[in-house]
């Protein structure tokens, strides 16, 4: 195996997910293949396990093996999802699980820690020096950016990079195009991910040892892959689970409470229906129910907390849609069996809404800063729902099909932070 000296690695730390990337001397950075793909999920879940003398103790893992002990102990562990929402606010310090003590960045730890593990067993030691992606601007009411980059460091140290370097996500996701500029250009990366879409509007200038960013302007929403996925479940899902459908109570005709439903916005909240009175007030439901085979599905669903896989059908289902123009989408479990074409004029009607508030907030960018959009040289899409095919057009009706990255323009953020972290050392050799 490479040393540490010559091999570069890149982090790609996400709200929703994260990307570790590495890259040999003489080859082409590559993302590492882990449990659940090249995407592990910045997930953490919390239980207590016994010890050989019965003593309790807490256990944290994260990814692919957070989501099945969730899946498995249902809401007798405890699960934490966007950690890094809260790594820049400073009134989030600690927090509490079975009684012992987790400061921001032993959560942060847990899920770096797991990644390096298992990116270990397949490639063999990754050493201390990592460069790690940063936003142009972190999330929150009163962030610090200062406070975010010494937790992250912190958090990266606890797993063992002891030398980390941080570098801006947009130059990552252009960075393949970037370090071939001869003369400074205005860019806009758009980072389209599972939970939010952010917009960064950057200059960059050629320099004699890399390029430098100048960050102009920055926007996000709370909009992203995770919303369109549930767009695809109140269409095709829940019509089947009994959404307004009726039920009688003491004389009364009443609708299935709508929270359910609205509850299927994400398999994490899903999985919050089995506790408390939900899965006992579903089973009278279910008597006077007018459906109630529905309901019953309904039961099942939330009974053996399918939200998971529910979900990776779904989105598997929708990243064929960006290349068929319809597809047959399947879920079967237990008394559950939908069986349906989704034709994708009809996806693209039901995301519009969510399409149109997207590129709304990157034109309000625009509209509060002092540049335009014909002032913009190129366009870096980057992220899985930047393939969704009504959300790039448009992006190509506003900049032109000629100014959006496409072929060997494009790279991943976690790629990009490979090549970074590879130039960092003198190890750029391709």
């Amino acid at each position: 195996m490479p040393g540490d000296d010559m091999r570069a690695i890149g982090m790609d730390f996400g709200t929703s997910n994260s990307v570790l990337a590495l890259k040999e001397l003489g080859a082409a950075p590559h993302p590492v293949t882990f449990t659940s793909g090249t995407n592990f999920a910045s997930i953490l879940c919390f239980y207590l396990d016994e010890d050989e003398k019965g003593e309790e103790h807490v256990v944290g893992v994260s990814g692919a093996e957070a989501i099945e002990t969730r899946q498995k102990m249902g809401t007798d562990c405890r699960l934490i999802l966007s950690i890094k929402s809260y790594v820049a606010n400073p009134t989030f310090k600690e927090t509490r699980i079975y009684g012992q003590r987790y400061s921001i960045e032993d959560l942060v730890a847990v899920i770096i820690r797991q990644m390096r593990a298992e990116a270990e067993a397949a490639h063999g030691p990754l050493g201390s020096h990592l460069t790690s992606g940063r936003p142009v601007q972190f999330a929150g009411l009163n962030a610090s950016e200062p406070l975010a980059l010494a937790r992250l460091g912190h958090a990266y140290d606890l797993a063992g990079f002891t030398k980390v370097e941080f570098a801006l996500e947009p130059l990552a996701a252009a960075y393949a195009h970037v370090r071939k500029l001869d003369h400074s250009e205005i860019c806009l990366v758009v980072d389209l991910g599972g939970g939010t879409s952010d917009f960064s509007l950057v200059r960059f200038h050629p320099g004699d040892k890399s390029p430098k960013t100048e960050p102009l302007a920055h926007a996000g929403i709370g909009i992203a892959g995770d919303r369109l996925d549930f767009r695809i479940i109140q269409n095709v899902v829940t019509p089947t689970l009994g959404k307004n459908t009726q039920f009688t109570s003491f004389g009364k005709s009443l609708t299935v409470p709508s929270y359910i439903y609205t509850s299927f916005q994400s398999w994490s909240e899903m999985s919050m229906l089995k506790g408390g009175r939900t899965l006992a007030d579903l089973h009278e439901i279910k008597q006077s129910a007018e459906d109630p085979e529905a309901i019953g599905r309904l039961i099942h669903i939330i009974e053996h907390e399918l939200g998971y896989q529910l979900y990776r059908a779904v989105s598997e289902t929708k990243a064929q849609l960006s290349a068929r123009d319809e597809v047959s989408f399947s879920f079967e479990a237990g008394p559950l069996r939908i069986n349906e074409t989704i034709v994708r004029a009809d996806f693209e009607a039901w995301i519009a809404e969510d399409v149109g508030r997207i590129v709304q907030t990157m034109e309000e960018m625009f509209a509060s800063s002092n540049f335009r959009i014909d002032d913009v040289s190129k366009v870096f899409m980057t992220g899985g729902t930047s393939f969704v095919p009504a959300i790039r057009r448009e992006f190509e009706v506003r900049f032109g099909a000629g100014k959006i990255s496409s072929g060997d323009e494009f790279i991943s953020v976690g790629a990009g932070l490979a090549l970074l972290d590879a130039e960092a050392r003198g190890t750029a050799a391709p």
